[in-house]
């Protein structure tokens, strides 16, 4: 696991907090460049998955265009109608990008309110602490702590003991199963299946010493999450709105207009939004995750501070909070979405 993620960032060093439980400005810029990489590269390996399933079911092809079209002529009624999405004729790029960008912050404002956590969001937190779950285990299975490429984890309970060692034997314990005689090959399917219970039961019973460490952390991470998008984003919105607008360059797009952004400028507009997204949204959960474990250091291990600066838990929530905000754009038809982008939306709902 830890060589995988060496391998994907070259030999750029993973950001890390200090041991003291601090992490520096340059540091928190490199997880974020870290956390956009590994999102393109997830993204990109969804897109051909997806893409190859397409190829190979024409039906289903032709029902998604039907959806599309269908979709895509309500929401021209809507439009008719709707003083939010009003068409308006503007030939000069500064306005129509001012007019792009005031558009797009009062699309946020419904979504990032600050009088209270929207639904969708509160929602999606579920989610994302499912999610960190997934990572927090991942890396308490993984032998080498978070980050480094050699330093090997303490074992701190007998379980953990037991399940790295029964795990580090396995092709050497399967590989004797097997050498040996049996005079009904019933035995040997059994032996085999009693070692990997035997493992799963250690693997099953470690996990559950990290439980309340596991939750503790979940506990934080919605309570920051949750201050973040009720207290902090939605004074930026605008400074938002118009450094993304600006940065895709939306304005300059022949099918561009000031009440919605085109599906064929969405990539450029994704990408800038999520770099814009990251760069404010992981500075903040960092400082504000580390202050909390500082605060109660008694409760944590080291490699668990560490784990904090993993940059999938960002790719996670980027995931799934960008995704969301996508979708509920495009539903209330300020945004365009390629056809395979929805069509994957739907697969993974």
């Amino acid at each position: 696991m830890d060589g995988d993620e060496g391998s994907r960032r070259g030999s750029a060093p993973t950001p890390l907090p200090s041991s003291a439980g601090y992490m520096s400005d340059s540091a928190k810029v490199s997880l974020v460049d870290i956390a956009l990489a590994l999102r393109e590269e997830q993204l990109d390996a969804r897109v051909i998955h997806y893409r190859a399933e397409l190829q190979t079911n024409p039906d289903l092809d032709a029902i998604t265009a039907q959806v599309v079209d269908e979709l895509q002529s309500l929401q021209a009624a809507v439009r008719m109608v709707s003083p939010a999405s009003r068409p308006v004729a503007v030939f000069d790029l500064a306005e129509l990008e001012a007019e792009l960008a005031e558009s797009l912050r009062e699309m946020l404002a419904k979504i990032f309110r600050p009088d209270r956590l929207a639904t969708l969001i509160e929602r999606k937190l579920g989610e994302v602490a499912k999610r960190f779950a997934r990572v927090f285990f991942e890396s308490e299975l993984a032998a080498k702590i978070h980050g480094t490429q050699n330093e090997l984890k303490t074992m701190r309970f007998q379980e953990q003991a037991l399940y790295h060692a029964l795990h580090r034997a396995e092709s050497k314990i399967i590989a004797t199963l097997e050498s040996y005689e049996y005079d009904n090959l019933v035995v040997r399917e059994k032996a085999q299946q009693r070692y990997y219970q035997l493992l799963k039961d250690m693997r099953n019973d470690y996990l559950a010493r990290t439980t309340p460490e596991l939750n503790t952390l979940i506990s934080y991470l919605n309570e920051v999450l949750s201050k973040y998008f009720r207290v902090e984003l939605p004074p930026m919105l605008k400074e938002l709105s118009d450094l993304i607008v600006a940065d895709a360059q939306l304005a300059a797009s022949p099918k561009s207009a000031g009440y919605k952004i085109s599906a064929t400028t969405f990539p450029t507009f994704r990408q800038s939004f999520e770099r814009r997204f990251m760069q404010r949204l992981i500075p903040y959960v960092e400082d504000e995750m580390l202050g909390r474990v500082r605060d109660q250091s008694n409760q944590f291990r080291s490699e668990t501070i560490r784990l904090i600066a993993d940059p999938k838990i960002f790719t996670e929530v980027c995931d799934v909070i960008c995704d969301a905000v996508y979708d509920m754009l495009y539903n209330d038809g300020f945004l365009d979405l390629p056809p395979d982008w929805r069509a994957r939306l739907y697969a993974e709902t």
